[in-house]
């Protein structure tokens, strides 16, 4: 546990401080206790307190390299972006990364005092708690809170943001990369896109006013994400389809065998005609959407700051 997290921690369920005293011995297990209403809250493998049960719908993510260069245009952009949030904090800050999976963006915190928050216990997990079910956490104590690809799997959104807005400190930073144009992802945990308008307005319900708000547009990573939809899902469904029509003395007479060859060549020319695409366009761009005509972005990165 790391030594500045429980003094960060209170009970969820009637604001008492918690101890570790080792065993709660109803339980039998290592657990946090509550000295006012002795509320006793389990203890995981390397000391991570469990708040809440991980959902049971949920498929635990496989742990996956992360880094500046590594993974989408998505994702590099990300990290371009969080770097350039957390350069502006103060060396002292607190920062809470929530939805922090598999620590995919944990490098670019290792120079701060950082909690990661899970709904699943991965070994990566400082605490784990749905945060739209429950609150362990004191009042206005971090500087900066990281939302990086999570809201979209958050069905109850504005019982999130009402909560990470108490939790902040006045002044203090919400920061957020939410996806638009991409495919469901971690599913069925996968809820729900947001276009700027609604980025705007979440946060101006519950005391966050939008300090920085850009679109990331690269109209050839969603091509890509079409084709990727044509190879992975149409194209083994129609060969499902045509092995019961196949008849190999006539296979060029055959409509479905047919179709199926000529799908697998245009396919294959759409992918060569998007990698040169790719080429001569160069890389995607992050810029405000009032700055572009796309309407397609694939997603969005914004700074929301606690008014007062």
């Amino acid at each position: 546990m790391k030594p500045y997290l429980l003094e960060n921690l209170h009970c969820d369920r009637c604001g008492g401080e918690l101890t570790q005293p080792g065993v709660d011995a109803s339980a039998r297990e290592a657990a946090l206790l509550c000295a006012s209403c002795g509320r006793s809250v389990r203890l995981a493998e390397g000391d991570t307190p469990l708040f809440t049960d991980p959902p049971s719908e949920m498929v635990p993510s496989e742990k996956i390299a992360r880094g500046p260069e590594m993974g989408t245009p998505w994702r590099q952009a990300n990290w371009r972006f969080i770097e350039q949030q957390v350069a502006k904090l103060k060396p002292d800050s607190l920062i809470l990364d929530v939805g922090a999976g598999r620590g995919d963006f944990a490098e670019a915190l290792k120079d701060y005092c950082s909690i990661a928050l899970e709904v699943y216990p991965y070994p990566e997990v400082d605490v784990v708690c749905d945060l739209t079910q429950e609150n362990p956490f004191k009042p206005a104590r971090f500087d900066a809170i990281l939302l990086l690809n999570v809201l979209e799997h958050v069905y109850d959104t504005h019982a999130l943001i009402r909560t990470l807005a108490s939790l902040l400190k006045p002044g203090g930073i919400l920061i957020v990369a939410v996806p638009f144009m991409v495919k469901l992802h971690q599913v069925p945990v996968d809820y729900v896109r947001y276009t700027h308008f609604a980025l705007q307005r979440l946060g101006e319900e519950h005391g966050l006013q939008v300090e920085h708000l850009e679109g990331y547009y690269d109209p050839v990573f969603f091509l890509g994400e079409g084709v990727g939809n044509l190879t992975n899902a149409i194209l083994p469904e129609l060969g499902k389809r045509a092995e019961g029509y196949f008849r190999p003395e006539v296979p060029f007479r055959n409509y479905r065998s047919s179709r199926l060859l000529l799908a697998r060549i245009y396919v294959r020319l759409i992918q060569f005609l998007s990698n040169q695409l790719a080429r001569a366009l160069g890389p995607g761009r992050a810029q405000p959407p009032s700055q572009t005509k796309s309407m397609a972005p694939t997603g969005y990165q914004l700074v929301y700051k606690k008014v007062g």
